[in-house]
């Protein structure tokens, strides 16, 4: 599987700084994740394809080694509960 970002391509506008670029990625991200939630995509399955994406983007560009410590580092974080976020109660 090859995606626009293991092939390296830049699609976007001039550089801006790298918040804006963490910004815009985000509400990029979020659109997409509504868009297909409203698709009938369950969240899993959304979830399971761009953790699948990513990591393929990250072998690409920076090899399996690196790309393991990262995955392994992750692990960590989630294990230290720094993907949890409060429950909203509607």
């Amino acid at each position: 599987m090859e995606t626009a970002l293991a092939q390296g391509q830049n699609m976007s506008a001039p550089p801006v700084t790298d918040e804006d670029q963490r910004k815009l990625c985000f509400d990029m991200f979020n659109s997409f994740w509504e868009d297909a939630f409203n698709k009938g995509v369950p969240f899993d399955t959304i979830g399971t394809m761009s953790i699948s994406a990513a990591l393929f983007a990250l072998v690409a560009k920076h090899g399996t080694e690196t790309t393991a410590e990262f995955v392994q580092d992750l692990a960590k974080s989630i294990l230290e509960d720094q993907f949890t976020s409060p429950r909203k109660d509607n």
